[in-house]
């Protein structure tokens, strides 16, 4: 490996920054060492001799990634988790793509993240989505009601893509920390951990990767297969006619011979008030027995060529105004698409539906995505105007118009319904993605203010510390955890936003054990103190409290993996709880104000520079957490901290 080489993380967020940055560390056996002269809001690390950037928070870097893969074939402007990229020579090479799922991959949250994927794979980024199998799904008083799994045409649209483009586009399977010792044991030949581990370092060291490429793929392969054997219903392909769809040449022709058992049949949901028109139209569709795409229950369904001519016919009778055609020279595949919540939000994981489909089908069919949702009626007047208008900085309509071929909305909210041809192309890049180096500068946010308190926290257990929570903004919500000593961890899962008795998720938690009690700091983070809600503090306090009163989901010893809490009790040592309101300083009488108002017991505020100076203010003096922010000091020369 060559010496002094410059690599950048550009994450979501702080956590998946590091959580990318301890996976390099695995993967060339380096342990990371924060660098004397790392600003607060920049960590620089070393691993042997490569330094290290974590840079958190999309965007803010003089750098639209989004928009450098978009430039190179991406399509959608979808950024990953984290992407890797090495500046040589006054250049920045993006190297590859991490994404990260530890939320429960089912319903439509299965396919929520196939929009990055192929925009990364377009784009010639190397792709690796590392996704938790095995999470059970809790009912209101959190106990286990089941396990719950992704549908499994979703890991195989990565294939698809992997095959279709040539592109490194590959699902990586872990266990969840909450999977049954059952469950393991079934899935563990495909749990592709170490398959990772040696594709980073391969590609980080320039190796090449075809050998973990084929086995990360036959994992992959093994997982799908997998997951519809255990389905109680055939409503997918199954057995080795999921490897026989991957090798075909055309989708849709295989699938119109081999898949013919399937016919699509969906239900439409309740919750969303559609026209009547719309309702003949998915009637209509049901009757012509249409084919899947390898799951009779996702939202895509493709029409027999032999009855296109029958549904072009009866769409231009039900729609006279909109001048409705579709091209016949090849199949035509449906998506449909809900797009919103009953208040007119977007939809966020629809967003994903579109790419799924066109991962599994590529150019073998002509796509036509029909929106039912309830917008906002000022979409609509948005689109009458300019439909590519809505595409700028929406991701639900850039799949759309990217994507498919074809956009028919008929929605209640809408006073017409429109037909619109895109001009989609798909191309795939096959030359490096490289953008000129720019010395970040960074306007402070919400990030920085976490990535602080995440340095001033974590790594820390020598001085029994823990941190059980950090939850910047995008972060993962997948669970908080609770340290019975530093050998035994244990774990809340699927947890709420709001608890039942209206306390507020914290955005960072920190135990700090003491001889016979713990202390908990309950942290909520802001840019500006003005940004702190009345009372934030009791909330903070009242989620804790709460917790503590249902047992955890899992738990695991040092050196070993999680396994589901099977006690009846789990032991709290007596604590303390600290609530702690963080933001950017702006002076002693705003900290003053914010803690009243707050009725919070302790404010943090950063006065960013170099050194930057962390300013806290104490309701009630304690002596346990002075000293040990004198000592987290001494660790970080970045850090001074003045006590108010």
């Amino acid at each position: 490996m060559m010496n002094h080489r410059h690599i950048r993380i550009h994450g979501d967020n702080i956590v998946e920054c590091e959580r990318s940055l301890l996976l390099l560390s695995k993967a060339i056996g380096s342990i990371p060492k924060l660098m004397t002269d790392s600003p607060a809001w920049m960590p620089m690390f070393m691993l042997g001799t490569i330094q290290v950037d974590l840079l958190s928070g999309h965007g803010r870097w003089g750098v639209d990634l989004a928009g450098v893969l978009s430039e190179h074939g991406g399509i959608l402007r979808e950024s990953a988790d984290s992407y890797f990229t090495e500046i040589i020579d006054g250049k920045e090479t993006i190297l590859f793509a991490l994404e990260y799922c530890s939320a429960l991959p089912a319903g439509n949250n299965a396919w929520q993240r196939n929009g990055r994927a192929l925009s990364s794979a377009l784009a010639g980024i190397p792709y690796l989505y590392l996704a938790e199998i095995g999470g059970v799904e809790l009912d209101k008083n959190r106990r286990v009601k089941a396990p719950r799994f992704p549908n499994p045409v979703v890991p195989f649209s990565f294939l698809m893509m992997n095959n279709r483009w040539g592109s490194c586009c590959l699902p990586i399977f872990t266990a969840h920390p909450s999977i049954t010792e059952g469950l393991y044991n079934r899935y563990s030949d495909v749990f592709g951990f170490e398959d990772c581990l040696q594709m980073i370092s391969a590609i980080v060291k320039g190796q090449d990767c075809s050998q973990r490429v084929e086995s990360l793929t036959l994992k992959a392969l093994k997982m799908v297969e997998l997951l519809t054997s255990n389905r109680s219903h055939v409503d997918s392909l199954k057995g080795n006619k999921w490897e026989s769809f991957l090798k075909s040449s055309n989708s849709v022709k295989w699938l119109q011979k081999y898949s013919t058992n399937l016919i699509w049949k969906k239900k439409t949901s309740s919750k969303v008030v559609v026209t009547s028109s719309f309702k003949r139209l998915f009637d209509y569709i049901l009757s012509l027995s249409c084919i899947t795409i390898g799951a009779r229950e996702v939202p895509i369904c493709i029409i027999p060529q032999d009855k296109q001519a029958a549904l072009l016919s009866f769409m231009k009778k039900l729609y006279p105004k909109d001048k409705i055609d579709f091209g016949k020279s090849r199949p035509l595949a449906i998506v449909w698409i809900t797009g919103f919540k009953p208040r007119g939000d977007d939809s966020r994981p629809d967003r994903g539906l579109v790419p799924l489909a066109r991962m599994i089908l590529g150019n073998d069919a002509f796509i036509l995505a029909v929106v039912s949702g309830p917008a906002k009626p000022s979409t609509w007047e948005t689109f009458k105007e300019d439909p590519e208008k809505l595409s700028v900085d929406n991701g639900l309509w850039q799949s759309l118009f990217n994507l498919c071929d074809y956009v028919l909305i008929d929605s209640k909210t809408s006073k017409e319904t429109f037909f619109y041809q895109t001009k989609s192309q798909l191309q795939a890049n096959d030359t490096s993605v490289t953008f000129n180096y720019v010395m970040p500068t960074v306007s402070f946010s919400e990030h920085d203010i976490d990535t602080c308190i995440h340095l001033l926290f974590s790594r820390k257990e020598r001085l029994d510390v823990f941190e059980c929570l950090c939850n910047p903004p995008g972060g993962d919500w997948s669970g908080i955890s609770y340290f019975v000593n530093d050998q035994i961890e244990c774990r809340w899962t699927s947890l709420p936003r709001v608890s039942q008795v209206g306390g507020k998720r914290p955005d960072h938690i920190v135990q700090i054990r003491k001889a016979n009690r713990d202390i908990f700091l309950s942290i909520e983070s802001k840019l500006y103190g003005r940004d702190l809600k009345g009372n934030i503090g009791v909330s903070l306090k009242t989620y804790i409290d709460d917790l503590f009163r249902n047992l955890p989901t899992a738990c695991r010893a040092e050196g070993e993996r999680w396994h589901l809490f099977d006690q009846n009790t789990l032991r709290i040592r007596p604590y303390s709880i600290i609530s702690v309101g963080a933001f950017k300083y702006k002076g002693h009488e705003e900290m003053t104000e914010r803690m009243k108002n707050g009725k919070l017991d302790m404010v943090m505020a950063f006065e960013f520079g170099q050194p930057t100076i962390l300013h806290v203010l104490q309701k009630a003096k304690d002596k346990a957490v002075e000293e040990l922010l004198e000592q987290v000091q001494l660790d970080l020369q970045w850090l001074k901290i003045q006590i108010h």
